[in-house]
């Protein structure tokens, strides 16, 4: 009752964010030479909102959407009056004459800069779009509290997030099935586990808009499934800006309580890849066991953006930049079981898990722009560490009464992602214009010093588990991947006449994209041939150079012991891929009801990995190879019954590749007991996709859609169980077909609006209450008819796909005064599905459904600050895997998050 009291607490105290535009614009003197105009009165008529004019003769006012009278004056020069409208996330630029005589209004120039961080603008995109497209933009997130693009999708209609999985499901397909660009071009992932790179790199911050494309074109790469999720990156939208913010805050699990970090690793989180050992007689490792310790430990966000434009004649450059700096400290603590094949419980352990996550991003770019033209330069790079220490406690096998096992984890990825595009446009002339766009992306990453050690209890004392050396583990990784992308594409409208607005054109384009991938790894085994008493709060006692000298344990690496001289050679795997396209897209409006879109696109795929792993080398012919030519053929079709309603239809193939671990068949052994391992004889998955759309715009910035959709997977690639490899997880083309059939809402209403007023104001402003809502059902059904996995099941759910998901919010907005206030309560809820598949005899483990309620508020300070208040998970729901035993469901593992509470102020010069 407590918590709910001050959850409501918190809802009727809160604030929001305002919705809101700008005017900015340049004052130049007609009677010399239109030389600017410094410290002229510009102000919003009937409103306090005002500015004035720098020495450039420069001014920005941000100020509620609406029209108003922009009244310019100075001493000796005549006043101007002139009407604007400000709109939400837009710029509208003015250009001002004054002189000493009459002006006159002729002379003024009015341009509105569109920005797609706007909701209703997007909503606007979507209705005009030839094809079904979703979008969620910075003013969207800034509504939901979302904090990086990760947030942002699951917010759409069919996304979800697995605990326990680094991306996110789209329409039940989980990461190999999806792709992620930047402004358009490809990134590479940065975790070989993973086709992707994590979402939640990129902050809110960053984002302008995030793009999720379920259906596919022509124009997108042919290898996804699910969706191509495309961020667009922020830029310079008025003359300059200048902003601050500060963010602080805790996870309320974790205030108050130990928490348990690792040795070695830095405030800021960068570490040192590099192996600290090179002879195996030496305990020369940088990094001590014993945790460290700290208390009361709150999280910090801090970011600073600006930009300027600068004229160039009739052109100009724009310059932007942003630094950030977030971390983030979470406790959790709970219990993780597991059952043999009959379901009897063999490992109950309680656990504590202490996480660390720090990040920096810095962006930078240039965009020149002449007449329709436009050259841009971007450059970002984005840093990111995670560290994790965990502690395990309790039994792995009833057998032996009285006996346990505690275990220790430490674990560090650190990342680094380096960005470069080059980005133009040009109008050739008025039927043709050409895109042409290049990148290289770079990914380092590393794993520094996993360390991984079980002391087994028994007899009255602890001692390092014996019963393989790799139980008592410290792990290094590194990986290395240049990726280059070229795209070229070349739009040419077949309208001869400039009255007839009817879509006509043609692209036609290709792409190459070359991504070099190199993995290695170095494990030190520390091998006990018999039991030694240690003390678990002080194991550096026992591991160092005293004793390893003594021989109460040997080092080794997975090559071997220090009498082999190949015992520090790395093993790898170092993978090729190339991808050359060719591309065609025909649209045609036959009328103000009917449009076609047609396309085609040919990719020649070539995949090549060599490897000398810890369980294989490479072939004979000396790489494992896939090779094929694609022929990806899309269709689109777009009936309006009138303006407001609007009937799609989406039909395409495309393609699923394998990633280059799971075709190397290097063997991980993943914390827990579970080892992962490549298979070279992977092959690609063929994809038929079918969508129909309805929409409905009831009115400016609302919509109402539905959607159906039908996906038909051959050959579908899946993480499965090797019964001979002692709890081995391998990669296979599973059975014969996969089948995902399902269908999605789609909510954004206006559902109460008030005008209020205000005394010496002539502009009149609302008090609204706005729903957002989408709802997704899923059937899926995956065939399971390979012989190697001895399924358990002849058809199973794909793995992640949520019969039922659900997304709602409620947004208040009004005003007090001159602050706009506006609230966000945010609802999240999916269904129970699989989490992983079961075989040879086990039943799937399963994810129990759970709901999620965040509540985000913030109020204007002045013209310029922002204050903000963010709590989530209130519900702070148990996270639960399950699956059928002996006496019922098992729960094999459960825990709690915690609520989050930040306290954040912004501030716009």
């Amino acid at each position: 009752m407590k918590k709910f009291i001050f959850a409501l607490f918190i809802l009727l105290t809160s604030l929001a964010t305002a919705q809101s535009g700008k005017v900015a614009g340049l004052i130049t003197d007609t009677d010399f030479d239109d030389d600017p105009v410094a410290f002229a009165s510009v102000q919003l008529k009937g409103t306090t909102l005002g500015a004035q004019s720098d020495m450039d003769g420069k001014f920005s006012i941000t100020a509620p959407a609406g029209s108003y009278t922009l009244i310019v004056t100075f001493v000796g020069m005549q006043t101007v009056e002139i009407p604007i409208t400000i709109t939400e996330g837009n710029t509208t630029n003015v250009k001002v004459p004054m002189s000493a005589e009459a002006a006159t209004l002729t002379a003024v120039e009015i341009v509105v800069t569109k920005s797609r961080e706007s909701e209703e603008a997007l909503i606007q995109e979507k209705k005009n779009a030839v094809t079904i497209k979703q979008s969620i933009g910075a003013e969207e997130l800034s509504k939901k509290g979302v904090s990086d693009a990760e947030g942002a999708v699951t917010k759409v209609s069919g996304v979800s997030k697995q605990a326990g999985v680094k991306n996110v499901f789209v329409r039940g397909l989980g990461d190999r099935y999806n792709s992620t660009s930047l402004n358009g071009l490809p990134l590479p992932s940065d975790d070989p586990e993973y086709k992707n790179i994590s979402l939640d790199y990129f902050s809110s911050d960053l984002i302008e808009s995030v793009d999720i494309n379920k259906v596919f074109q022509s124009e997108l790469n042919g290898d996804n499934a699910g969706a191509n999720i495309n961020v667009d990156l922020k830029g310079l939208t008025g003359r300059e800006e200048l902003g601050v913010s500060f963010s602080t805050g805790a996870n309320m699990q974790t205030l108050g309580s130990e928490f348990k970090g690792i040795a070695g690793e830095g405030y800021f989180g960068f570490s040192d890849a590099e192996l600290p050992v090179n002879n195996l007689n030496v305990y020369s490792f940088d990094n001590q066991l014993a945790p460290s310790s700290e208390n009361n430990l709150v999280n910090l966000g801090l970011s600073i953006n600006g930009g300027k434009r600068i004229d160039i004649g009739e052109n100009y450059l724009n310059i932007y930049g942003l630094l950030t700096f977030d971390n983030g400290y979470r406790f959790i603590d709970g219990n993780v079981k597991n059952t043999n094949s009959a379901g009897s419980v063999f490992l109950d352990q309680d656990f504590d898990k202490y996480e660390y996550e720090t990040s920096q991003i810095g962006q930078f770019n240039l965009d020149y722009r002449f007449g329709k033209n436009n050259i841009e330069l971007l450059t970002m790079y984005i840093h990111k560490n995670t560290q994790s220490f965990q502690e395990y406690e309790g039994i792995d096998n009833p057998e032996q009464d009285g006996d346990s096992v505690f275990v220790r984890r430490q674990q560090t990825n650190d990342n680094n992602l380096y960005v470069t595009q080059l980005l133009t446009h040009f109008q050739l002339n008025d039927q043709l214009e050409l895109d042409l766009k290049g990148s290289f992306n770079a990914l380092r990453g590393s794993e520094p010093d996993r360390r991984n050690f079980e002391y087994l209890f028994r007899d009255g004392f602890y001692s390092p588990n014996i019963d393989s050396g790799g139980n008592n583990q410290r792990f290094f990784s590194k990986i290395q991947e240049n990726d280059w992308n070229a795209n070229a594409s070349l739009k040419y409208n077949l309208n001869k006449s400039e009255e007839n607005e009817r879509p006509h054109y043609f692209t036609v384009g290709g792409d190459i994209r070359w991504t070099h991938h190199i993995f290695q790894a170095t494990i030190f085994n520390h091998t006990f041939d018999t039991r030694i008493a240690v003390d678990i709060n002080d194991t550096d006692a026992i591991y160092n150079q005293p004793s390893l000298i003594a021989g109460n344990f040997r080092l080794e690496t997975g090559r071997g012991s220090a009498i082999n001289p190949q015992a520090f050679n790395p093993f790898y795997y170092i993978g090729d891929k190339t991808i050359f396209a060719g591309q065609g897209n025909y649209v045609k409006a036959f009328s103000d009801k009917f449009l076609l879109t047609a396309g085609m696109r040919f990719e020649k795929f070539n995949m090549e990995v060599e490897y000398d792993t810890n369980i294989a080398r490479s072939a004979t012919d000396g790489i494992s190879r896939i090779d094929e030519n694609l022929f990806l053929p899309s269709l689109g079709l777009k009936y309006s019954l009138n303006e407001d309603n609007i009937f799609r239809l989406g039909a395409s193939r495309t393609y699923v590749s394998p990633q280059f671990k799971e075709i190397a068949p290097f063997r991980n052994n993943i914390p827990g007991g579970l080892n992962t391992q490549g298979n070279p004889d992977l092959q690609l998955s063929d994809v038929t996709n079918i969508d129909l759309a309805y929409e409905f715009y009831p009115s400016r910035g609302e919509l109402i859609s539905i959607t159906g959709f039908y996906k038909n997977i051959q050959n579908p690639i899946a993480r499965t169980e090797i019964p001979s490899g002692g709890n081995t997880l391998t990669y296979l083309n599973v059975g014969d077909k996969a089948t995902v059939l399902g269908a999605e809402l789609e909510l954004r209403k206006d559902i109460f609006t008030r005008e209020l007023s205000e005394a010496g104001l002539e502009m009149s402003r609302e008090t609204k209450v706005a729903l957002g809502f989408n709802a997704s059902y899923i059937y899926s059904n995956q065939e399971l008819n390979d012989p190697l996995a001895q399924f358990t099941e002849t058809t199973t759910q794909l793995q992640g796909a949520a019969p039922v998901l659900l997304n709602l919010d409620v947004n208040y907005n009004t005003f007090i005064n001159k602050s706009n206030l506006n609230t966000a309560i945010v609802l999240n809820y999916f269904t129970e599905r699989v989490f992983s598949v079961g075989t040879r005899g086990f039943e799937n483990i399963k994810e129990i459904g759970v709901p999620t309620l965040d509540l985000v508020s913030s109020i204007t300070m002045g013209e310029n600050g922002k204050l903000s208040l963010k709590a989530r998970n209130l519900l702070n729901p148990e996270y639960r895997l399950e699956r059928d035993g002996i006496d019922g469901n098992v729960v094999l593992s459960n825990y709690k998050r915690g609520v989050d509470i930040s306290l954040g102020y912004s501030y716009k010069f």
